[in-house]
């Protein structure tokens, strides 16, 4: 991948804010990928004794960070050259793209989460008595505070949408203070979760509450806004040296994999290090920055001009339906889970075979629902993006690939087209 690779992806991240960027674009299938072998891997893998499976979802962890820097990254990047943020048609375009799918999928979840596992098709039965009464509003309210499993990425989104403004204007104010903005943050990442587990705040707060703070992830959400700054810079380093980024990043995936095994034979090493399944650990941040880095430069070999027609219509129709993937997936992992228990095949078959099944057709059933709904009235809020036509449905690869700013990509936190 040397460094022409990137030609398409560099003239366009130059061209303005209103511009797309295919590269970071095709960096949504791959995340939304590791998102899913992440739940695959906690549904389907035995963690608590196998230590090959706890290092899988180790390694899977950073695509909630690698979510974050990313749609921090082009908010930011879609109004810094604008003086400030217009707060009415900021919020409005918030709203839109996070804020009414949030609602509408906890409202979707939340009989999903009251549901009884049955024996016969569709495998789950609920009562209606009990969805539309206190428990099933308590149930709704305590959802839409907390965000439903894997909705609290866009709960974190919108606590980030609160600060932004104030981030934006520290930064437009203070364009010296960008490099301190990010090594204050990167202690923030490293220190605070140790100064929480251990109470030298003066309070404790519970793993399941920090995960849904936005607080937890300064280095990626601070350092997306800072990288956005800095784009062009920013691209230009990372595909001259991708050689040895791509070498460090396995170096540094290798380090918390030795640290789990050593921690499980001989127990010496302080929990805030060893990973062991959480993704706040010491040893995990390095391996998530590079994993970030990692999945750009596979975001920029995906679109680049030298790829064929079909591999880039193939990227920018996963780009397309990223985001209904991503919200849809618990519907299609509960379902095969309890199927594949009812079969029998849960405890037959060797659980690395169902992981890699139970991803496949996650990813193939979440983005039929994204492609099927995109094209119904409930685009806005079912996939977070305008209603498309129908006949767009089987675009021929050539016209899908070239063409990749003249059609609307899904929208969601990814949109540039906010000024």
């Amino acid at each position: 991948m040397a460094e022409d690779a990137a030609g398409a992806a560099a003239a366009d991240a130059t061209r303005g804010t209103r511009q797309r960027l295919d590269h970071v674009d095709a960096m949504r299938p791959i995340k939304q990928s590791a998102v899913i072998s992440t739940h695959a891997l906690i549904y389907f893998a035995p963690l608590s004794t196998s230590l090959w499976a706890s290092g899988m979802l180790t390694l899977t962890h950073f695509s909630r960070d690698a979510f974050l820097f990313v749609s921090a990254c082009m908010l930011a990047y879609s109004y810094r050259d604008s003086a400030r943020v217009a707060l009415g048609r900021y919020w409005q375009r918030r709203f839109m793209s996070v804020g009414l799918v949030y609602i509408a999928w906890t409202v979707i979840y939340v009989p999903v989460a009251m549901a009884t596992p049955t024996t016969s098709f569709p495998f789950y039965r609920l009562s209606a008595s009990t969805l539309f009464s206190t428990v099933g509003l308590r149930h709704l309210g305590v959802a839409l505070a907390t965000g439903y499993y894997h909705l609290y990425f866009l709960l974190l989104l919108l606590e980030f949408y609160v600060l932004f403004p104030y981030l934006f204007w520290l930064i437009r104010r203070f364009p010296r203070s960008h490099l301190a903005l990010v090594v204050g943050a990167a202690l923030w990442q490293f220190a605070v979760p140790y100064l929480f587990r251990h109470g030298y705040l003066g309070f404790t707060i519970s793993p399941w509450l920090e995960t849904r703070l936005v607080s937890s992830y300064p280095l990626y959400l601070i350092g997306g806004v800072v990288c956005a700054f800095h784009l062009e810079a920013f691209h230009d380093w990372v595909v001259r040296h991708w050689r040895g980024l791509l070498v460090a990043t396995v170096a540094l995936a290798a380090l918390p994999l030795v640290l789990d095994a050593l921690h499980r034979h001989y127990g010496f090493l302080s929990p805030i290090i060893v990973p062991g399944g959480d993704p706040f650990a010491s040893a995990v941040i390095p391996y998530n920055v590079g994993a970030i880095i990692a999945i750009y430069l596979l975001g920029v070999f995906l679109v680049d001009r030298r790829r064929s027609p079909r591999t880039r219509a193939i990227t920018k129709s996963g780009s397309e339906a990223a985001y209904g993937i991503y919200v849809s997936q618990l519907l299609w992992i509960l379902f095969l889970h309890q199927w594949l228990a009812v079969s029998g095949e849960l405890d037959r078959v060797w659980w690395v075979a169902n992981v890699l099944g139970v991803i496949v057709v996650t990813y193939f059933a979440g983005w039929l629902f994204s492609a099927v709904f995109a094209r119904t009235a409930l685009a806005r809020a079912l996939v977070g993006r305008s209603r498309v036509t129908w006949a767009s449905l089987w675009p021929r690869p050539l016209e899908h690939a070239v063409a990749s700013s003249a059609a609307e990509v899904g929208e969601g936190p990814l949109n540039l087209t906010d000024v």
